[in-house]
């Protein structure tokens, strides 16, 4: 039993249905709510981490400049003409080499002059001896007097004090001749050369320069908040200007107890080896300091790290799904860019980077740009 209502309305029993025209202008049965697509939020790689593990560290901005471990202004031990400088600026020398002489023979006579005065009066020093002795003999026999006796002994007196400054004389000669042949006292390079042959000195003029190319120091400095954690033997990884594609790795040799005044700067000297010959002093190096590190550890973005009412956790991506994984969290690393797992996490999963507040837990997520 139906009634007719009107157009596109039936009346059934007491209800009433609604016909929908058909596209040829009839009625048909009514059409069902259409559920809306579900929003995809597409990610790039660049928003994306892949968990590894690896080394974490903290670390410090240290700039300086390079000087040779070794150097060594080598002046004049003694006043003399320069006889002859027997390298140049740039040349590699062994230790032990005779790099310059200063007026060789005016000492050597002045040596064999003082050792023939010496035994001149070593020899006076013996005839003072006998004469001693046998004028003691004679007192002994009462043939001479006690006087004499007493003279004699204080010629001897007088003579031994005489040979005894002669010799220092000898040795302060020999001492010289030995210091005019100046020899190198480690192998290195020449860095300056201050005097040429015939070339007068005197006692302290700076005759050349060496320095040791092995190894060199970067005088740099750290800021003073950091000293603490500054030890000998953390490791600086540098780059050097003019040589971008090398690096360089030193160790922390000393570091200054007081910071420079007025920069709250403290001064640390790395040592760096240089092998190779690459590095010259001079050059200037930035780099890196490691102040502490840890191996085999997971780090994430500290962007990458989420918290709510619950703790914290990370968008993990499985499949094609935002997954809320949750994480222990053990410290921050790098000056607080990076973020130390223990838990939650194994290599090979990938999480969100970056802090996107629209990508929520259980969003569906497509990744492009691969």
């Amino acid at each position: 039993m139906f009634l007719w209502l009107g157009v596109g309305a039936i009346l059934i029993g007491a209800a009433v249905v609604f016909l929908r025209p058909a596209a040829d202008g009839t009625t048909g049965d009514a059409a069902p709510e259409e559920t809306p697509a579900p929003v995809v939020m597409q990610l790039l790689p660049s928003e994306l981490y892949a968990v590894r593990t690896g080394t974490l560290s903290d670390t410090v901005q240290i700039t300086g400049t390079l000087v040779p471990a070794r150097s060594l202004s080598i002046p004049a031990e003694v006043s003399g003409r320069i006889d002859s400088v027997k390298f140049r600026v740039g040349d590699q020398v062994p230790e032990g080499a005779e790099l310059a002489t200063i007026d060789v023979e005016t000492l050597r006579n002045r040596l064999e002059q003082s050792r023939a005065t010496a035994e001149a009066t070593r020899a006076q020093l013996v005839l003072a001896e006998a004469q001693l002795q046998r004028t003691t003999d004679l007192v002994r026999r009462g043939v001479s007097s006690t006087s004499a006796l007493e003279t004699e002994a204080a010629n001897l007196s007088q003579i031994e004090a005489n040979y005894t400054a002669l010799q220092r004389q000898v040795e302060t000669a020999e001492d010289d001749l030995s210091k005019a042949r100046i020899t190198a006292p480690f192998a290195g390079v020449i860095s300056a050369r201050s005097v040429d042959p015939g070339t007068y000195v005197t006692l302290g003029t700076e005759l050349l320069g060496l320095v040791d190319m092995t190894a060199l120091d970067l005088e740099g400095g750290v800021p003073a908040v950091h000293a603490t954690r500054l030890k000998p033997g953390q490791r600086v990884d540098l780059v050097v200007d003019g040589l971008a594609d090398h690096r360089f790795e030193g160790v922390i040799d000393r570091i200054a107890p007081v910071a420079v005044s007025g920069t709250r700067v403290l001064p640390v000297f790395a040592r760096i080896e240089n092998t190779d010959g690459l590095l010259k002093g001079g050059m200037f190096a930035s780099g890196t300091l490691v102040l502490e590190e840890s191996t085999d550890g997971i780090g994430i973005p500290a962007d990458a790290l989420r918290e709510d009412d619950e703790g914290s956790y990370v968008l993990k991506i499985t499949g094609d799904q935002a997954i809320r994984q949750p994480v222990g969290v053990v410290r921050s690393w790098n000056r607080g860019r990076v973020v130390e797992i223990s838990s939650g996490l194994e290599p090979g999963d990938t999480i969100v980077a970056l802090k996107m507040e629209r990508l929520q837990s259980g969003a569906t997520v497509s990744l492009v740009g691969r």
